[in-house]
């Protein structure tokens, strides 16, 4: 009996050890990770800053001594000779470091740590991106901030100049001052856009709010990365029940980094000053019903075809809860979709179907009826 307690005593204290075990090699794991990731941001800054280097270099000389095309693509051919096997030396992308270095030529004279700014901590291949297609140097710092903050691709940088992003971003009216605390209403109001971009959406001019909820939720991811990153979808016409009625939310969702629900609803009309008074009472309900006591107060974005800012800026002044406002954009096609299309049959098609239905029955009533034979 006491070496079966032993047995079991040595099981238990095997297996809180193995616990033990697997939870220390996940925690170095994750600093290995870590470490590995660190290393990489770290090449690829020492990289970028020698890119900027050689392209003031290109640029002293070109200055001092009169180079040309010519003695750049010299300096190209001799340098892959000279270093074999190291990428990065060709003369187009020694162009660009040239033109990397002009574009933030005067921006980087007052900065003391070269390295804070963005440029170099994001990869080479998006700062030709932002090279290549913004002018402005303040807007291709932004875009290149808002790389690193919310972890963009290439792709997803190049969508984001593509559709306007810079623009758009915090333009939603809200009164997001006047009702969250400083650090909540900063970061709620760089959430909002003006106007979203729903340019996946295929919408007929005469759409309901039911087209636009089922096609944002048809596609799903572009809609989220259209919101920006931290919105987890929780629900669509989500039920709330208040006393003995049940309403409804278009759509639910939980922002990680605000830490609070928000409420989307959407409008397939111009704004009205009553949505907001709607929305109150929504976000008035969600905090009741669903908010946990270590969530924020529950923000409510509502999303019009179009909007009148004074409009909407005076709806919300009086409002005891957070909201912004804010308009979309989707493609309007004057028909239905081709797909759609293709399913449905055309006017010809109906027109000889009819034909055919009406000359069978011509054939049916002019036809001579048979003679009954009489069974013997």
């Amino acid at each position: 009996m006491v070496k079966k307690k032993q047995s079991i005593k040595k099981t238990k204290t095997e297996a809180i050890s193995l616990s033990g075990y697997s939870k220390f090699i996940s925690h170095l794991k994750e600093k290995i990770r870590a470490s590995q990731l660190k290393a990489a941001v770290s090449i690829n800054k020492e990289m970028v800053l020698l890119y900027w280097e050689i392209g003031k270099e290109i640029v002293n000389k070109q200055k001092q001594e009169g180079w040309g095309t010519k003695t750049l693509e010299k300096v190209a051919l001799d340098l892959q000779n000279e270093i074999p096997g190291v990428e990065g030396f060709s003369r187009s992308n020694l162009f660009r470091m040239k033109a990397f270095y002009l574009s933030y030529e005067k921006v980087a004279q007052p900065v003391r740590q070269l390295e804070d700014l963005p440029i170099f901590s994001i990869p080479w291949g998006h700062n030709i991106v932002l090279i290549q297609r913004i002018k402005a140097e303040k807007e291709r710092l932004w875009y290149a901030s808002m790389t690193i903050a919310e972890g963009w691709s290439r792709n997803a940088l190049t969508h984001s100049i593509e559709s306007n992003l810079y623009k758009r971003h915090s333009r939603a009216i809200t009164n997001f001052k006047e009702r969250l605390p400083p650090p909540q209403s900063k970061l709620a109001t760089e959430t909002l856009k003006d106007p979203y971009n729903f340019d996946f959406l295929e919408l007929t001019n005469e759409h309901i709010e039911k087209d636009v909820e089922d096609g944002l939720l048809n596609h799903v991811e572009k809609f989220i990365r259209e919101l920006g990153q931290g919105f987890a979808l929780v629900g669509r016409q989500v039920p709330l029940q208040v006393s003995d009625k049940d309403f409804y939310i278009d759509l639910l969702f939980y922002h990680l980094k605000l830490r609070c629900f928000v409420v989307i609803e959407l409008k397939a009309v111009d704004f009205k000053p009553e949505f907001a008074g709607k929305m109150n009472f929504y976000l008035s309900a969600v905090d009741d019903l669903l908010r946990h006591e270590t969530d924020n107060p529950t923000i409510g974005i509502l999303i019009c075809k179009k909007k009148d800012n004074f409009i909407a800026e005076y709806a919300l002044r009086d409002i005891n809860k957070p909201m912004g406002v804010a308009e979309y954009q989707a493609k309007i096609v004057s028909s239905l979709p081709k797909k759609l299309k293709g399913s449905l049959p055309t006017i010809k098609e109906i027109e000889l179907e009819l034909s055919s239905v009406s000359k069978k029955k011509k054939k049916k009533s002019t036809a001579k009826p048979k003679k009954k034979t009489r069974s013997k």
